[in-house]
């Protein structure tokens, strides 16, 4: 039944971990996976993300996704720390956020986004 079927192709970001494995430059660092790593390979949990993540399961009181539109408090907060409070951009609703699953995802639907809006645009 799946004779027919080929492998995907390899993932290009994943690909980039490899190149940063193979350069033997003392000095480079690894942007490419988006996580923090230490000088030793580890991947630590920080502090403050197991303090954050106590207080959300202590705070939580549902497991229902989200709607569409995500958490408007959470909108309403990355817009203050972009802009700062009372900016003329958020006086004037002028300002829109979107929220996504993960990185990779916000950068998918940006470059959707992008698509649509600018067809001939080119995302590098």
């Amino acid at each position: 039944m799946l004779d027919g079927m080929s492998m995907a192709p390899d993932d290009p970001i994943l690909g980039l971990t490899d190149a940063f494995k193979a350069d033997r430059n003392p000095g480079k660092i690894n942007l490419g996976v988006g996580v923090y790593k230490e000088e030793s390979g580890a991947t630590p949990v920080l502090a403050s993300v197991k303090a954050a993540e106590k207080k959300m399961l202590a705070e939580e009181s549902t497991k229902s996704y989200l709607g569409i539109d995500g958490l408007a408090e959470m909108g309403a907060a990355v817009q203050g720390l972009v802009f700062g409070p009372g900016h003329a951009v958020l006086e004037a609703g002028r300002a829109a956020t979107a929220q996504t699953p993960g990185g990779t995802g916000a950068l998918r639907v940006a470059g959707d986004l992008i698509r649509r809006t600018g067809p001939d645009a080119t995302v590098w």
